[in-house]
């Protein structure tokens, strides 16, 4: 038999309010401690407590600045923080990047050049790109190709050097 060890998740800020477990006092986060049979990745983990992933702001992984898609294993830290808690680039010091090349087709041009790079923390998902450039309310309205394939999946995870290729429908 296996021992397996429990992942440690801190929530921040208005984060914390929202579980059902224990209440701690103003600034510190509730601290819970999860077997991960069930989940795969941190997203797994947001769905399971209700908080959308637009809802953060930063997420952190064994003191690493990760995306939701971020695959967790026995053992993991990680911090989870709000929007209202956003912290400035320059202060996470600890970043695993993949970079996609983002091409936004003539109608969509005005959300950012119409052919881009794009740092971001490993583990991202789609959605992330989504709510870089605003386009999250839009998702209806637009088809994303990631290398090729049409993908409809928000929650879809980047890998480095996806080509994602945004249209209008």
């Amino acid at each position: 038999m296996v021992n397996k060890i429990p992942i440690s998740v801190k929530f921040y800020g208005e984060l914390r309010d929202r579980l059902p477990y224990k209440k701690m006092k103003a600034g510190i986060p509730n601290t819970l401690k999860i077997e991960i049979n069930e989940f795969k990745t941190v997203l797994d983990l947001l769905k399971e407590f209700g908080i959308a992933e637009n809802e953060i702001s930063h997420i952190f992984v064994n003191g690493v600045y990760s995306g939701a898609g971020k695959i967790i294993k026995d053992g993991d830290r990680i911090g989870i923080f709000p929007k209202r808690m956003g912290l400035m680039f320059m202060e996470i010091t600890k970043i695993n990047s993949i970079y996609t090349k983002i091409t936004f087709h003539e109608e969509l041009k005005e959300f950012g050049l119409k052919e881009a790079i794009v740092d971001l923390p490993e583990g991202s998902t789609l959605n992330s790109i989504l709510n870089k450039y605003g386009l999250s309310n839009k998702r209806h309205q637009i088809e994303i190709i990631v290398n090729g394939k049409p993908i409809h999946e928000s929650d879809y995870i980047l890998k480095d050097w996806d080509n994602i290729a945004i249209f209008s429908l």
